[in-house]
């Protein structure tokens, strides 16, 4: 096998694999079987896979002996944790019984949630066994020297409001079929996981993409995340920004009116003069409610919030200052040009 036809069977197979991990409810069956089809007609992979699958496992058997509840038990050794992923989605495909077997991944109501959960504890597994099989592969091949090695894939956090995860939909599933994996909070925090943590961890990714919106620039939760981003000296050389504009709208069919008013005037000096001023009433009024709590113990917890606040405050300035001189785009000229202009930015610093 040739050079070239290594990477591109490295290129295709992070690109089904992220489109499987970034299934939707009611497209998992279909995008289940593309996987495995996938795998299963390429050589390099299929015969890694027979290599690890010693014995025959009963699935239905292990399902059947399995609470409603309860996840499954897998294997510590990578041979064996690759038979028994992969047999499992054998069958899951075979009986169309993917939402029966994943019974035990409920972390909430929805059962997107459910799926996510799945393929990130699960299959997520496979697929990073298979990925690391690829790349010994390829640096097992004398030509292929170092500097000319593809690259991992880069790390992107997707930044952005809950009342803007429309158009953070969007951007999720458009790049996910350029085979760009996502980090994002609805996905990547597991039940009962700390919020706080894992948006610490944002400055260890590639780049940050912000959605930047009338919300994004009001919520606490979004503007801690761009601290965390500008706590690291080059953090404007790893943000990727989607200024939202009002003709986005157009992307999103079922928009609905309370959303309305999610656009963000960032180049008028007197819009951002309002966001730095809510930001300072913000804390004012904080601070204001917790000289009102009489027992010192209970200002824990709320002073912790008024230091996020302030620390919100006295960047949020400086933030807007920088995000204006950009050459910023929208997410209409984004997906105009199959976002050509983050995936060169992405791909040339990786």
């Amino acid at each position: 096998m040739n050079d070239k036809s290594l990477f591109k069977i490295s290129r295709d197979f992070r690109s089904v694999s992220s489109r499987y991990l970034n299934t939707k409810y009611g497209t998992e069956q279909q995008d289940l079987k593309r996987f495995l089809t996938f795998i299963d007609d390429t050589p390099i992979i299929k015969d890694y896979l027979n290599e690890c699958v010693q014995e025959v496992i009963d699935i239905k058997e292990v399902i059947a002996n399995k609470s409603w509840n309860d996840k499954f038990n897998l294997p510590l050794q990578e041979k064996e944790e690759v038979s028994f992923i992969y047999q499992l989605l054998k069958y899951m495909n075979d009986n169309n019984n993917f939402l029966g077997a994943i019974s035990g991944y409920r972390v909430g109501k929805k059962i997107q949630s459910n799926i996510d959960a799945f393929n990130n504890q699960v299959v997520l597994h496979l697929i990073n066994h298979i990925r690391e099989h690829l790349e010994d592969t390829i640096y097992g091949v004398e030509s292929l020297k170092p500097g000319v090695i593809e690259p991992e894939n880069p790390k992107v956090f997707l930044s952005y409001s809950w009342a803007d995860k429309l158009f953070a939909d969007f951007i999720d599933e458009a790049l996910s079929k350029m085979g760009i994996v996502l980090k994002r909070d609805e996905r990547d925090i597991a039940f009962k996981e700390s919020l706080k943590e894992f948006m610490e961890s944002i400055g260890k990714h590639d780049f940050v993409i912000s959605i930047i919106s009338d919300n994004y620039l009001k919520s606490v939760n979004c503007m801690y995340e761009i601290y965390e981003v500008m706590r690291d000296r080059e953090y404007k050389d790893k943000m990727l920004l989607v200024i939202l504009d009002k003709s986005d709208s157009t992307l999103i069919g079922n928009l609905h009116s309370e959303h309305n008013s999610f656009s963000a005037d960032i180049y008028d000096i007197h819009s951002r003069i309002k966001y730095i001023t809510f930001w300072e009433q913000q804390q004012k009024k904080l601070d204001e409610m917790i000289d009102t709590i009489q027992v010192q113990v209970n200002k824990v917890e709320p002073l912790a919030e008024l230091r996020r606040i302030q620390n919100i405050s006295s960047n949020i300035g400086e933030f807007l200052n920088d995000i204006s001189d950009w050459k910023n785009v929208s997410l209409t000229e984004l997906n105009e040009n199959k976002f050509k202009k983050f995936l060169d930015i992405i791909y040339q610093k990786t």
